[in-house]
């Protein structure tokens, strides 16, 4: 494994507190490189039970604008009959889709009654840890194998990928087809984006590396679908099992790969360097900035560029978050009423919801006030230089 970046000690992303509470829970938030095939990774990433959330509140959401599309490519290779299976919440909206084809045989996988789950506050953190040979025997005893087994959003959460797809494999019937959906990580490694490293995510996967993770695993990719979202596309892989001998990753695909991951660690610097500058002029003009959006992007930003003294609140109308503080920065959450106090407003938010924030917060612009998004491929990125 090659070293491509330390970003030192990191709190959970999901660690919020009340003002004066300190949480000591950190750990290295190392990225990394394998040498072997160009995959982007985590060195030694952060326990599960660290990463798990205090809080039954903190929820996350995938994309979904392209689940049509995906459903009526995978009916057009199943019969009605076919039985599918997803294999957590993630997967439910999929299931529905299929049930509204017509496929009744198709549910997901309860987390309490069969993975064993019963914390509120689990996430994909611990599902993933609880996948295991022993515990999908037990998913085949009871439901018997699948025709299609859905996987969304869990693959980049789990610490050990290998063993996890080869026992997911276990409950496919035989020519059965294990469907997994990762973000693409493409776009913000050459973009240089830092915020989307995250703890829970432990691998970055492009086309190449899915493709190539899958091959070297014992699974024949039959399809690859790439659903274009603005900073994160979507990667849908169809595997089925393959008893042929393991593809080695071909060359320039691995040196592509590496260049990639390798100008993504050496920029660092020099763009945290680059933030620093251009919010220490804003402070030294009298100005205040505020940060809109208090989610994992916005607390990895804050910490990785150590930004703490530089923005003065974060604003999220969450009724949870407000009046609490930023993991790590301890900056404290206001309301979104309080915006006018702040000449800068940064914004950590999808292109949808910047849009719909400055549209709604149109009088603010009108006194004087600025917005700009904190990423890079945004229409309204910062402009630092």
């Amino acid at each position: 494994m090659e070293q491509l970046l330390d970003l030192g000690s990191q709190p959970p992303s999901n660690r919020f507190a009340a003002i004066g509470v300190v949480h000591s829970d950190s750990h290295p938030l190392v990225l990394g490189q394998c040498v072997e095939c160009g995959l982007v990774q985590l060195i030694a990433p952060m326990p599960a039970e660290m990463v798990r959330s205090r809080y039954e509140w903190i929820r996350y959401n995938e994309p979904e604008g392209h689940l049509d599309d995906l459903v009526r490519q995978l009916a057009g290779a199943i019969g009605t009959g076919a039985q599918i299976a997803g294999l957590t919440y993630k997967d439910q909206s999929t299931i529905d889709r299929f049930r509204r084809l017509g496929y009744s045989n198709s549910n997901c996988f309860d987390a309490e009654a069969d993975l064993g789950i019963s914390d509120s506050c689990a996430g994909l953190e611990t599902i993933q840890s609880a996948i295991n040979r022993g515990l999908v025997d037990r998913l085949e005893k009871k439901y018997g194998q699948v025709d299609l087994l859905l996987v969304r959003h869990v693959l980049e959460h789990v610490h050990q990928p290998r063993d996890f797809l080869l026992a997911l494999s276990r409950l496919l019937r035989p020519g059965g087809h294990l469907v997994i959906e990762v973000p693409d990580s493409r776009k913000f490694i050459k973009a240089c984006d830092y915020s989307f490293i995250w703890e829970e995510h432990i691998t970055y996967f492009s086309q190449r590396t899915l493709e190539d993770f899958a091959n070297r695993n014992g699974f024949e990719v039959r399809d690859i679908f790439v659903y274009p979202y603005p900073y994160e596309d979507s990667l849908v892989a169809v595997l089925r099992t393959d008893t042929s001998a393991p593809q080695s990753v071909h060359a320039e695909v691995k040196e592509a790969e590496e260049e990639a991951g390798r100008n993504f660690g050496a920029r660092f610097v020099a763009v945290r360097n680059g933030y620093q500058r251009f919010l220490a002029s804003q402070r030294q003009a009298g100005k205040r900035v505020a940060l809109f959006g208090a989610g994992h992007l916005a607390v990895k930003f804050l910490n990785f560029f150590q930004l703490a003294s530089y923005v003065d609140a974060v604003i999220d109308d969450h009724p949870q978050k407000m009046g609490m503080v930023m993991p790590g920065s301890s900056i404290p959450i206001i309301s979104s009423t309080r915006l006018a106090e702040f000449d800068l407003c940064l914004l950590s938010l999808s292109p949808e919801s910047e849009a719909k924030v400055t549209e709604k917060h149109s009088a603010y612009i009108a006194g004087g006030g600025a917005f700009a998004s904190i990423f890079t491929l945004s229409p309204r990125a910062l402009k630092l230089a």
